[in-house]
């Protein structure tokens, strides 16, 4: 599409938002029926600013609609849209292209737009091997989405906006440095939760995420500050920033009050390092007393008795912690800045205060041997944790670990199977079935204990969590007894 184009008078203001049309297949693999099912927040933050700036918005969640990839193109464009935007990951941008290329052969004059992690990790690859989108997004989308949206209404060229990817007149790939001003939150408009068709019936929790029922996530921070090498903070940076603690709550409050919402999980990666903000929330949660119980993700570094008492006070049952591994010669490659004592004291700690663990674990990163795989069963044989989450290490393109994967193993997947349940890469002095075998031991044994399976009986009396632990098993027992999908 060339640029400018006619201004954009106020009756064709319309942007709808896509989620593409990944299965739970392509998101978990084996573990397809075990999956969740969360909203997409990055459409509530980004449409509550188009609607501030006069737009019509309109989702379409290809996932949770269940809307086929052939039929998605048709579903968009009866929202009757201008400007079509997507949000992409690296294991959903090949679908993403695919529907913007049926949007481009059934509506031409519609602009395309996309963003997400994988766009920001590789601007100009990603638009040199998928030449379908108008303009790309890297990095935080409300600023650079209110001036495209104004150049747009104007009949202006956007491509000059910071931040974004485009096609020059001369057909080249162009890419202008995103602005390194962030996006000011306190700054930012409600968030749109009245986008969301059929909320919250429409999405769900993995049976370990699941409590209370209806359940929601939600994302009221940005950043991390920590470096594992393995994680792909290019969106939001390292400085770590909030909603304002009055806005967090409105929209606590409009959940649990609009929409039913009696289990929520806090779903950001650093919301317990800002320590006052987050105690602060805890004493309103308190005294407001919802009735909510709410989960959140926490590296073990930042609880002690102390604060754990305050979170169970305010209706925590929950807390996911990121070991990743029980090496230490892993968790210092991977510069994880904990050491498996750290983690075991935060995890005993959790128990005493009332609260249940769940343990984020990956398996398979660089320098990965059938010792280090020893070590983390050992570590997860005496810890007490009450769910677990383990993955295949994925190596995410930009990432600081991208640079110790030459000569250490072989990448085998490309950017369609990067899910964290499909084996990506294989570390040198392990084949790809001494992984599956690793992943299939560690989950039973885990699974299998009498403990762990007594604790979720009370689930079953309640239908939706029922149902939610009925995908779980099946999930885990066909991963059980797959075959080995081997490579060259």
């Amino acid at each position: 599409m060339s640029f400018p184009r006619p201004a954009l008078g106020p009756e064709a203001r319309r942007l709808c938002f896509v989620v593409p049309p990944v299965t739970a297949e392509d998101r978990y693999g084996p573990m397809a029926s075990a999956g969740n099912s969360l909203p997409p927040h990055q459409f509530l933050y980004l449409g509550a600013v188009a609607r501030q700036c006069g737009w019509e918005v309109s989702i379409v969640d290809g996932p949770a609609e269940g809307v086929p990839l052939g039929e998605c193109a048709a579903r968009i464009l009866r929202e009757r849209p201008s400007v079509v935007g997507f949000s992409a990951t690296t294991m959903s941008i090949a679908k993403a292209a695919t529907v913007a290329g049926d949007l481009r052969r059934l509506a031409p004059g519609v602009v395309l737009m996309v963003g997400g992690p994988h766009v920001t990790a590789l601007p100009a690859e990603t638009f040199e091997r998928l030449p379908v989108f108008d303009l790309g997004c890297a990095g935080e989308g409300e600023d650079v989405l209110r001036r495209v949206l104004a150049h747009l209404e104007a009949g202006e060229d956007p491509r000059g906006v910071d931040g974004l990817v485009s096609f020059g007149d001369d057909g080249r790939v162009q890419f202008r440095e995103p602005s390194h001003e962030e996006v000011d939150l306190d700054a930012l408009p409600p968030l749109a939760w009245d986008l969301l068709r059929d909320f919250p019936a429409r999405y769900h929790a993995a049976a370990t995420y699941l409590n209370k029922t209806p359940f929601s996530d939600v994302i009221v921070s940005r950043g991390c500050r920590y470096r594992c090498t393995f994680c792909d903070n290019n969106t939001f940076g390292r400085s770590i920033r909030a909603l304002p603690l009055p806005a967090i709550l409105d929209n606590v409050d409009r959940l649990v009050r609009q929409y039913g919402i009696r289990s929520l999980f806090f779903t950001d990666d650093s919301l317990m390092t800002m320590k006052d903000l987050f105690s602060e929330l805890c004493e309103e949660l308190i005294r407001r007393d919802y009735g909510l119980e709410w989960s959140i993700n926490v590296r073990t570094s930042e609880v002690n008795p102390e604060n754990l008492a305050l979170m169970r006070r305010a209706g925590c049952w929950q807390v996911s912690y990121g070991i990743e591994s029980g090496s230490w010669e892993i968790l210092k490659r991977i510069k994880k800045a904990a050491t498996p004592r750290m983690h075991e004291r935060a995890l005993f700690q959790t128990r005493e205060a009332g609260i249940k663990s769940n343990a984020y674990i990956i398996i398979g990163f660089p320098g990965e041997t059938h010792e280090t795989l020893r070590e983390t069963e050992e570590f997860l044989a005496r810890v007490p944790i009450d769910t677990l989450r383990l993955t295949y290490f994925t190596p995410f393109p930009n990432t600081d670990i991208t640079e110790d994967l030459a000569g250490n193993g072989t990448l085998v997947a490309d950017w369609t199977r990067l899910n964290f349940y499909n084996v990506a890469y294989i570390p040198n002095g392990l084949t790809q079935q001494d992984l599956e075998r690793a992943y299939r031991r560690i989950m039973a044994r885990f699974y299998l204990k009498p403990r762990v399976l007594l604790s979720f009986l009370p689930h079953l009396i309640v239908p939706r969590k029922a149902l939610a632990l009925v995908r779980g098993s099946f999930g885990l027992g066909r991963l059980m007894v797959a075959r080995p999908e081997c490579h060259a």
